[in-house]
């Protein structure tokens, strides 16, 4: 067998939400960025206005990190922007 046929084999092993869970994960992360990015704001800023470490933020957005509901309020209300929206 291939490096590439296991490779394959092991990513469909992968329960779907994972890939889901990994999907979503991913979009939380780039919209905190791109928020980030637009408004010129550092890690160091974010974890100010959030009363965090700077490491933990560095955390946050190294994928380090299991976002909450109230985690990604927090976030959304620092950066006066939606980071989640859940449609009706």
């Amino acid at each position: 067998m291939t490096t590439k046929s296991l490779f394959r084999q092991s990513l469909d092993e992968i329960p779907p939400e994972t890939h889901i869970f990994i999907q979503k994960y991913t979009d939380i992360l780039d919209r905190v960025q791109a928020i980030l990015d637009r408004k010129g704001m550092k890690q160091r800023d974010l974890a100010q206005a959030l009363g965090k470490s700077e490491s933990e933020i560095s955390k946050w957005l190294a994928g380090e990190h299991n976002f909450t509901l109230r985690s990604i309020a927090k976030l959304e209300a620092v950066l006066g922007e939606e980071i989640l929206t859940v449609t009706k």
